[in-house]
């Protein structure tokens, strides 16, 4: 028999009891949060939307002690950025409920062991929420501006790293935008292209990782060779696998 592999973009976000969130994509969240995302010109079919559903109880499954992960304490975000007209079709067909509780925000209900809600970038509120509104192919300037700014309120240096990821990843996709922004704006200029140098320097890392890969399986250097070859560290060099 052919063997089928699940294959979905997914992550977790684990949330502290105490801890209250404000922001509208994360009312909903519990102890336990998974997420799939697609990404601009994807879309969740109604299969993604049961195997998002599965992996979660696969995860629900797998705590060290029994009911360790209580399905009460797990939710589910979907995450794309179009219209899921066809998904929530199905959806309603079959008995589930579809409420806007914020724009862009959808929760679903039913039948189902967890909370769930879609996120529909495109529809959310720029103001909130353009992190997620400028990953897409055809970007809105006043969204990139919007995220610009934010810059200025981050405190902690993890939160910097993943606005320069976002601005590096949206840049990539949207060139045209993100150069009328950089001519407009000296201060959105440095912004932008410490993104794309940073972007740009973990590229040449990933090739040196997939380099050194490759030479690791030939077994014909050391692993102090092959960190000189790649320019990487022998720590890196011994970590990978083959």
């Amino acid at each position: 028999m052919k063997s089928k592999y699940v294959n979905i973009d997914l992550f977790i976000i684990k949330k502290t009891n105490d801890r209250v969130l404000q922001n509208d994509i994360g009312k909903l969240f519990l102890k336990d949060n998974i997420c799939e995302y697609k990404g601009p010109g994807d879309y969740i079919s109604i299969d993604d939307f049961y195997k998002a559903i599965a992996y979660a109880c696969l995860y629900k499954s797998l705590g060290k002690t029994v009911d360790e992960r209580p399905a009460s304490q797990i939710t589910i975000s979907l995450i794309q950025e179009t219209h899921p007209k066809l998904l929530f079709k199905i959806l309603e067909k079959n008995g589930a409920a579809i409420n806007l509780v914020y724009p862009g925000i959808y929760y679903i209900t039913g039948n189902y062991p967890f909370s769930m809600q879609m996120i529909v970038t495109k529809e959310l509120e720029r103001s909130n929420h353009s992190p997620l509104r400028v990953l897409t192919k055809n970007v809105d300037k006043e969204d990139v501006r919007q995220l610009l700014k934010i810059s200025d309120e981050l405190a902690t240096q993890q939160d910097k790293n993943n606005l320069l990821s976002i601005v590096n990843a949206s840049s990539s996709a949207n060139i045209i935008t993100y150069e009328d922004n950089k001519k407009e704006d000296e201060n959105m200029a440095g912004i932008i292209e410490i993104a794309q140098r940073e972007g740009e320097a973990r590229g040449m890392v990933q090739k040196a990782l997939s380099t050194a890969k490759n030479l690791k399986a030939m077994k014909v250097l050391s692993d102090e060779e092959i960190a000189k070859a790649t320019e990487l560290t022998l720590e890196q060099v011994k970590a990978i696998a083959v």
